[in-house]
């Protein structure tokens, strides 16, 4: 059962077994598999119950649906980086281009080694990938739907020797390449969580509550005894009625940013005093360039490739293209050179540059919203920077005309001796123009309850009954796209609490 805003008339008392909040790539594994276990399961997302129905293809419209804050979420620093979070059934899975990479075996094997993390080694985590992977078709972007914008940066690699491939994804065979992933999939093709978890613990009988937005956490003797909170009207997102949930156990799935903020704002589970640090959140930068022949870089999967030369120095490449009302925003002229780029939209080709950052930012909870502060270090820059002019030689090599590494004082190369430029320049973080999509890390899993807010297995430290389920819980950057660790941690972690539950419940 799929309850919205729009079916709830009074005010909402619930009681249950397990109570999870938020329904992306954490809560929603977490909910389904616990249902499956035989628990009674509940889940509460503050976003709406989107589908096909719904998806238009304006990016715009889109945006403003189903992303917090109309996709304008960002952090404060120099520069500011735009941080688009999602906020509706399936979290940012409905959202998201539907990459996924399983961890890789460095980080796992730091994680058991040196932090002292059990049972997060390859080995361990085999059978939980491959779970995943099932459930959510993971494969890789068929050839006739990689597009013109990827087979370039292909071109561009091959030439110059350098190591790619094509991007891993969860979609069915549906995928039509229309080129809109992150507004909605119109095909039902990218398998989100409101596609596939959801409706699978629907089906066992697991209940979700959409339009539920939970902002007091109750504790009474070490013990997390109720939530309560507000329910949405379904069109104005206005206080509708009062939400009221007691259960055995309470899971944490907001995500990276939104749940730290729901703890701090509480006053909850941070006597170790690392709740809403630590934030990495994966730094993007992209690069333009202008070939003579078409690219429509808006038809085919907009991310379908990727890049891994760099990969020892934590650089990945990966396709940033869109549709032409989005791509004519992020055009890094204005005037006359602005509208003549625009004249050629179809010849202009685009991809991004990721960084897995040293970098530690913070999340606070001020003023009734998150405020997300990160200032990006010399080492990330300066890795950052030498992305871009590698990524300005993949398109040179591969016949670009002009290339536009969007930095504020340099906005064009016109041939590949102009590279030297690039290469010798110090890049200041204030002329980058910058974007994350992977934030991780605010509620840190560790041993040591003084260092961490969660055990290995998610439960938090300062809790007999709470777990945190969701991107928080990473202790160091994937050097990836985060989607299947979400998941298939949260899959291990729903297994640990189904085999646990009586001790947790009763505690």
């Amino acid at each position: 059962m799929i309850v919205t805003g729009r079916d709830i008339h009074g005010d909402l008392r619930i009681e249950t077994e397990v109570c999870v909040i938020g329904s992306g790539a954490g809560g929603a594994v977490m909910a389904k598999e616990l249902r499956e276990a035989g628990l009674e399961v509940v889940v509460l997302e503050e976003g709406g119950h989107f589908t096909r129905a719904d998806f238009n293809r304006e990016p715009f419209d889109m945006t403003r649906l189903m992303y917090r804050d109309g996709g304008a979420t960002a952090t404060i620093g120099f520069p500011p980086v735009l941080l688009p979070l999602g906020r509706t059934v399936g979290g940012s899975t409905t959202i998201n281009s539907g990459t996924c990479f399983r961890t890789p075996d460095y980080v796992l094997d730091r994680w058991e080694r040196e932090l002292g993390l059990a049972d997060t080694s390859p080995r361990t985590m085999e059978r939980f990938f491959d779970r995943v992977e099932k459930i959510q078709k993971i494969g890789e972007v068929r050839e006739e739907l990689i597009g013109r914008n990827a087979e370039l940066v292909r071109r561009g690699a091959q030439r110059l020797g350098y190591s790619h491939g094509t991007l891993k994804r969860n979609v069915n065979e549906n995928c039509r390449g229309c080129g809109v992933c992150c507004f909605g999939c119109p095909s039902d093709a990218k398998m989100g969580m409101h596609l596939t978890y959801i409706p699978a613990g629907v089906g066992l009988g697991m209940k979700v509550y959409a339009h539920c937005r939970v902002e007091r956490l109750a504790m009474r003797d070490g013990r997390l005894e109720s939530v309560e909170g507000t329910v949405l009207d379904a069109v104005t997102r206005r206080p509708k009625h009062r939400l009221h949930v007691r259960a055995r156990v309470f899971v944490l799935s907001g995500g990276t940013i939104m749940t730290p903020y729901l703890l701090l704002r509480n006053g909850l589970f941070n006597s170790s005093g690392q709740v809403g640090r630590n934030l990495t959140i994966h730094p993007a930068v992209r690069v333009q360039a202008l070939f003579d022949e078409d690219v429509y870089g808006w038809r085919g999967v907009p991310q379908s490739y990727f890049v891994d030369q760099f990969k020892d120095l934590g650089i990945m490449m990966e396709g940033a293209h869109g549709p032409p009302s989005l791509m004519c925003t992020s055009v890094p002229f204005i005037g006359r050179k602005y509208a003549d780029l625009l004249a050629r939209i179809r010849n202009l080709a685009a991809f991004g540059v990721m960084v897995s950052d040293t970098t530690r930012g913070r999340v606070h909870a001020w003023a009734r919203r998150p405020v997300m502060i990160y200032q990006i270090n010399r080492y990330d820059t300066d890795r950052l920077a030498k992305g871009l002019l590698e990524l300005s030689r993949i398109f040179f090599a591969a016949g670009a005309r002009e290339v536009y590494p969007t930095l504020h004082n340099l906005p064009i190369l016109r041939s590949p001796d102009e590279l030297v430029k690039l290469e010798r320049m110090k890049i200041k973080r204030r002329f980058l123009e910058m974007s994350a999509f992977h934030p991780l890390g605010t509620c840190r899993m560790g041993k040591d309850p003084r260092t961490s807010v969660v055990d290995t297995y998610g439960k938090v430290h300062d809790a007999k009954n709470a777990f945190i389920s969701d991107g928080s819980i990473f202790p160091t950057s994937l050097g990836v796209n985060p989607q299947e660790t979400i998941m298939a941690f949260s899959t291990r972690n729903a297994e640990y609490l189904a085999h646990n539950f009586r001790r947790f419940a009763n505690a």
